[in-house]
């Protein structure tokens, strides 16, 4: 089965951690308690959400009812973007082109990501070494999905 089929489908986040280039210290990119999903579809689109569960609710229930430190914390406590992808089958590596994200200078931009296949149902993509965590260090990133049964 190629990997543009065998990605297919929804995938939760069992874990999003970060390996220090220099130091080879390993952390969990958005802490302990994170969750999120990843969904390839038929058609060719790519839509991830990731989130803190810790982050702090809001005073008022909607969307302009927090303060302030509630916004911040909302916004730095979620990672989301969406957009159309490609499999390389070769080299085994999908290429996120993204025409939404939560970080708006990545719009427009190809986010390239290795495949590591674990069996019928985990799936980890890691990427080149990207700045990224609390200390803005050069980390090698790995996020590991389960299908969605």
């Amino acid at each position: 089965m190629s990997y543009a089929d065998w990605l297919k489908g929804t995938w939760y986040l069992e874990s999003f951690t970060g390996k220090d280039v220099e130091t080879g210290v390993v952390e969990d990119i958005m802490g302990p308690n994170v969750s999120g999903f990843i969904c390839y579809s038929q058609d060719g689109w790519v839509s991830v959400q990731i989130i803190r569960n810790d982050r702090p609710r809001y005073d008022i229930p909607d969307t302009e009812g927090g303060s302030d430190e509630q916004t911040l914390a909302a916004a730095r406590g979620m990672f989301a973007y969406a957009g159309f992808y490609e499999v390389d089958e070769e080299n085994a590596i999908v290429y996120h082109n993204l025409e939404f994200s939560l970080i708006q200078n990545w719009i427009g931009s190809r986010q390239k990501r290795y495949i590591n296949q674990e069996g019928d149902d985990v799936l980890i993509l890691t990427a080149d070494p990207v700045r990224i965590g609390k200390a803005g260090r050069k980390q090698n990133t790995a996020l590991r999905w389960r299908r969605r049964k």
